[in-house]
């Protein structure tokens, strides 16, 4: 009888071992290493080609628009260039921000017609949703006539010449078309050609300049329903 009972404490000892080996088995931690790259999202205007620029007139007598400037005479001049030089993270590809237009001397029933080429640098689709334009002298003021995505999408700067914080009839200084890309996707790579075409009115000022800032909105292309 005193055998047996030696024998069950050492039965106890070893049973209670092999469950703290499973238990210290059972509660052991993993840990797992990794690294997660997100995508990117990048819109930019074309680093190697830049804006191009062609005047037209209003032909008096048949009211079509005329490349060329007034019965050849150089009178206005347009210009465009685009500014603030950006790089996708991990694409390295370089654009641009934003497009700067300038028109100097212009005159009731002068035209310019604006091409210019927007490049998905990112590694994500992009669909283009809205422009937003800005004079950045603060003189003119800008509106949406037929906003975006319309095609062509219409909008006018002008002068609030009675200070009344709203556009009256007969305050247009500029009338100004989107026509061509309007809520466009581009894949990774691949690039677009934009045009806008600006029509001065009656108001516009002689012998002045008007500049204005022309940037672009993109959204991941699965979130372009969020814009009407």
């Amino acid at each position: 009888m005193r055998k047996k009972m030696l024998v069950l404490p050492v039965v106890l000892v070893l049973a209670v071992s092999l469950f703290g080996v499973a238990y210290a088995h059972w509660s052991d931690m993993v840990y797992i290493e990794g690294t997660a790259e997100m995508g990117s999202l990048t819109l930019a205007f074309d680093y190697f080609e830049p804006p191009l620029c062609t005047e037209y007139y209003r032909d008096p007598d048949t009211g079509v628009l005329v490349p060329g400037e007034w019965l050849g005479k150089e009178v206005g001049e347009c210009n465009a260039w685009f500014d603030e030089l950006v790089e996708d993270v991990h694409t390295l590809k370089l654009g641009y921000k934003k497009m700067y237009i300038m028109v100097t001397n212009a005159y009731p029933q002068y035209n310019a017609h604006f091409v210019f080429v927007v490049h998905n640098i990112g590694t994500i689709p992009i669909h283009i949703v809205d422009f937003t334009f800005e004079d950045p002298t603060g003189q003119l003021e800008f509106m949406w006539i037929v906003p975006p995505p319309a095609t062509p999408a219409e909008g006018l700067f002008y002068k609030d010449f009675n200070d009344n914080q709203v556009y009256d009839d007969g305050e247009e200084i500029i009338n100004l078309n989107i026509v061509n890309f309007v809520c466009t996707q581009l894949e990774p790579c691949e690039s677009t050609k934009g045009e806008i075409d600006i029509d001065f009115k009656q108001p516009a000022e002689e012998c002045h300049t008007y500049t204005f800032v022309a940037e672009m909105l993109g959204v991941q292309w699965n979130k372009a329903y969020l814009y009407p």
